[in-house]
């Protein structure tokens, strides 16, 4: 999920249109990768998951450093690759999302704080994993629930292909995580904790998860406080509820509405990129702010865009633009989930006909009304 695209200070720079994905490679080499980089820096680990064949059937494997160095350890046992995989990856996405909140300090206000952990216990209760999208601690804080949230419901739906004792083995997998955490966390604030075999260890510096395009990182994060600015609780709320509504909205759209998500900026972006028509000329942004409301307020709104080629090659043909923006519009409440997944959906073929809307114009098809032409 890429969650950011690119932008100038002085406006929107073209987005080039990023090549098919490669075709993926075995979480296995992935490990192996970091494994290798762990055997120089020697950073505290928790754990990475991996399959790999053996004796006609395929492990699935926890790698972790215990007080003898790293372990692997098997999870369970599946018939095939096509089963181990998807466990894999929704095991991977749910250590990464739980661990990486309790491994960061929360410096938004000043001295260092812990953010929440009362997700830990969820690993293991999955009646409440609802609590997981309630709250507004941080917008990050949402953006790491939310996404664990989703990891779980994944690892759900892989499970549902498998024996149930496979089940069974995950679910303790996954308290097994929560636990050693808790422990670790508990050392850090002065606990005396034994050394007990098969534990896994654990610093906040460098927690040992895989957390490739996640949204987890340093700079999502220092993104997302950037707009952790709210005066009282019921913004922050509002604010939360907004972002939770944005991921849900973009994992609902079709690859073919050319939409990304920007935690920097916090909008949608949406690039057509259609040559037969020419709409590739616009690009909208869609967002809680890019609007007022009646008191002066950020409001849900959009933007419309327009590329202008400001580089070519030897052949005179475009290579780079520069955008900018020319009409507003707002909703006229705040849009549900399946109104903005709508939207985004929409736009790809609607957008050169909103581009011509005039002033107090409704959009076609929308509930948006045009606030303001620049041109």
């Amino acid at each position: 999920m890429n969650l950011n695209h690119h932008r100038r200070s002085h406006g929107m720079e073209r987005w080039i249109a990023p090549a098919l994905p490669p075709p993926s490679r075995s979480l296995l080499q992935a490990v192996a990768h970091t494994l290798c980089a762990l055997a120089e820096r020697e950073p505290p680990v928790m754990a990475i998951y991996s399959h790999h064949a053996h004796r006609g059937k395929v492990q699935i494997l926890a790698t972790f450093r215990g007080r003898s160095g790293l372990t692997s350890s098997t999870v369970t046992s599946v018939e095939s690759v096509a089963l181990a995989e998807p466990i894999v990856d929704a095991l991977n996405r749910v250590s990464a999302s739980a661990t990486t909140p309790v491994s960061t300090w929360d410096t938004r206000f000043g001295p260092a704080d812990d953010y929440p952990r009362d997700h830990l216990d969820v690993l293991s209760n999955p009646k409440d994993r609802s609590q997981l999208l309630e709250g507004a601690h941080s917008l990050w804080y949402v953006l790491a629930m939310w996404q664990l949230h989703d990891a779980l419901a994944d690892l759900d739906q892989a499970l549902t292909t498998v024996p149930p004792p496979v089940r069974t083995a995950v679910e303790a997998e996954l308290a097994t995580e929560a636990k050693w955490l808790r422990v670790a966390l508990a050392e850090e604030e002065g606990a005396d904790v034994s050394e007990v075999p098969g534990q896994r260890l654990w610093e906040r510096d460098e927690p040992f998860v895989y957390t490739e395009d996640l949204g987890l990182k340093e700079r999502d994060r220092e993104h997302l406080d950037q707009h952790d600015d709210y005066d009282t609780d019921a913004d922050r709320q509002i604010a939360a509820d907004d972002l939770r509504m944005m991921l849900d909205a973009y994992t609902r759209c079709s690859p073919d509405a050319f939409v990304s998500i920007s935690l920097e900026g916090l909008d949608f972006f949406i690039d057509p990129f259609d040559d037969d028509s020419g709409d590739h000329d616009f690009y909208l942004e869609v967002g809680p702010k890019m609007s007022v409301n009646p008191f002066g307020l950020p409001a849900w709104g959009i933007s419309i865009g327009r590329w202008e080629v400001d580089e070519v090659d030897d052949d005179g043909e475009a290579i780079g633009a520069t955008g900018s923006t020319f009409l507003d519009a707002s909703f006229s409440d705040r849009p549900r989930t399946a109104d903005l997944t709508a939207l985004l959906e929409a736009s790809h073929s609607q957008i050169a006909t909103w581009a011509t809307a005039a002033v107090g114009d409704t959009l076609d098809g929308t509930t948006l009304v045009v606030t303001e032409r620049m041109r």
